[in-house]
């Protein structure tokens, strides 16, 4: 198995199942009947029932000691990347050093993402033996996941007791926006080619000569002597010049709502996945044109200027994969001391580092400590920094500086690299439901603005609900500016219910087209 690594084990003592916790819930009852009424064949069967609790216990602490010398390696032998809603394939290996069997092993994968179907399987492992396992998650969203550990649960004799423990893995995962049919998406590019009948001083980009003969025409003073067709000119006794098709480059603007209300639906069938899969698309269509990117919610959160090469194409495309794991103070829900328990819960499970603090003070006694931390939820904040520090300082080496060129997350310093590192290493922080009645306005101000400086684009697509559109706010006059100055404004309609009549007479009255992605085959 190409790229395969062997990880440490990780777990606690042995625990009783919903059956073992039925049995010594009855057993205790038994034995206390018995000490009441004086039945001794009570008091008799009470005491077996806790011996056989006793015998399974010690047969799943046997196990679990033999479960420490599993080698457990995991792989993606097709790679890690694929298109959402394509499996992936990723096999696990194990092999059992020991000489005892395992049996009854259920294996899961922690991975983020929100991967279909459930990732659980069950087999039992000989002694000096290996199994081998094939998952197939499906990714429902685009975006950079990480398989963060496979759990391993071995249930003891009767099934009364179980043994659960968790190997630690770091394996990324790059799920791509889906491929969508070219036909309706360059029927929409077709019809906002590049301007050919305005003059003045917005100048059409020009990419050469080109390569397509288009005539042959007489000579007239001014023309290159590079386009004289010799040879032609010989034959007919006059100079005559070739004429190419001119070739003219599209700038466009791709504009994006990553507000609440695109997020809102079942994984994989919200407003933002299509509208993700149709910018990159769009920008995968359109390589050979200036293609730039503006991502907002209340305000911008990533522009890239028009340009064109495959170079900035990748950059488009990670920053739509990046969409799914936002970590901005402003634009997430979670307060620093929720965000410093995940962080340290994650740090305690893949990196083996205990951080926990178990009260202020630890002079007082258990009981005092346990109830100013009764959740044990407070960390060593020192120890946190540094952690996180170490690793960011090793990312920013391998390649994520697209993380790190963006606005900081966060105005404090300690919050800001714990959203870092929460983006980086793929825990989850949850989006804000909610925000100002005029997010949407605001922000689309904003994008629209960043679009119409010098140099900008000739046309404006927007993709977006338009579920928080004032038919009479600034955002529908932010539209009307831009097609006052002479831009071409399409807004793809992703959302799953027809705006309302006021807000299509509102677009329309702009001199804005609304094509909704049902006609684009999304």
């Amino acid at each position: 198995m190409s790229g395969a690594r062997t990880f440490r084990m990780t777990g606690g003592p042995p625990g009783l199942t919903r059956t073992g916790q039925a049995m010594l819930g009855g057993a205790v009852t038994v034995l206390f009947v018995a000490a009441t009424t004086g039945h001794s064949a009570l008091a008799a069967a009470g005491a077996a029932q806790l011996g056989l609790l006793a015998a399974s216990w010690l047969a799943a602490r046997r196990t679990r000691d033999a479960a420490h010398h599993l080698d457990l390696s995991i792989d993606t032998p097709e790679g890690p990347t694929r298109a959402r809603g394509a499996p992936l394939v990723v096999d696990v290996r194990l092999r059992n050093r020991s000489a005892r069997l395992l049996p009854d092993l259920r294996l899961r994968l922690r991975v983020a993402g929100e991967p279909q179907p459930a990732l659980e399987a069950a087999l039992h492992v000989p002694p000096a033996a290996q199994a081998d396992l094939r998952f197939a998650p499906c990714f429902p969203r685009a975006g950079h996941w990480r398989v963060h550990g496979v759990e391993l649960t071995l249930l003891g004799p009767l099934g009364l007791t179980r043994v659960r423990a968790y190997v630690p893995v770091e394996h990324p995962v790059q799920v791509r926006p889906r491929a969508l049919p070219r036909g309706p998406l360059l029927a929409l590019l077709g019809r906002h080619g590049a301007t050919r009948d305005r003059a003045g001083r917005h100048l059409n980009r020009q990419a050469g000569t080109g390569f397509e003969l288009r005539e042959l025409r007489d000579y007239v003073p001014g023309d290159s002597l590079k386009t004289v067709a010799w040879k032609a000119t010989a034959r007919r006794g006059r100079p005559l010049v070739r004429a190419f098709e001119e070739e003219s480059v599209r700038r466009l603007q791709l504009l994006l709502d990553i507000g609440p209300t695109m997020r809102a639906g079942r994984a994989g069938a919200t407003p933002l996945d299509r509208a993700i899969d149709l910018c990159a698309r769009l920008a995968e269509l359109s390589a050979q044109d200036r293609v730039g990117l503006t991502t907002f919610d209340h305000r911008v959160y990533g522009h890239l200027k028009p340009m064109g090469g495959r170079a900035h194409l990748q950059r488009a495309l990670h920053h739509l994969m990046d969409l799914n794991r936002v970590v901005d103070d402003d634009l997430t829900e979670i307060a620093d001391a929720e965000l410093m328990a995940r962080v340290g819960a994650f740090l305690e499970a893949q990196e083996g580092v205990r951080l926990r603090r178990a009260g202020d003070d630890p002079m007082r006694p258990r009981v005092a400590r346990t109830l100013v931390d009764p959740l044990a939820e407070i960390y060593d904040v020192g120890g946190l920094y540094a952690q996180v520090t170490r690793y960011l300082s090793l990312e920013r080496d391998r390649g994520h500086a697209a993380l790190f060129a963006k606005g900081r997350p966060a105005r404090d310093t300690l919050s800001a690299r714990l959203r870092l590192f929460c983006a980086l290493r793929g825990i989850p922080i949850p989006y804000r439901l909610t925000g100002p009645a005029d997010a949407f306005d605001r922000g689309l101000i904003d994008a629209v603005g960043h679009s119409l400086g010098p140099g900008g684009p000739d046309h404006l697509l927007l993709f977006t609900d338009l579920r928080g559109l004032d038919p009479v706010g600034g955002g529908v006059r932010a539209l009307r500016l831009a097609t006052a100055r002479k831009r071409r404004v399409v807004v793809v309609d992703v959302g799953d219910r027809t705006p309302s009549s006021a807000v299509r007479d509102a677009l329309r009255a702009a001199h804005v087209e609304r094509v909704p992605a049902s006609a684009l085959g999304n």
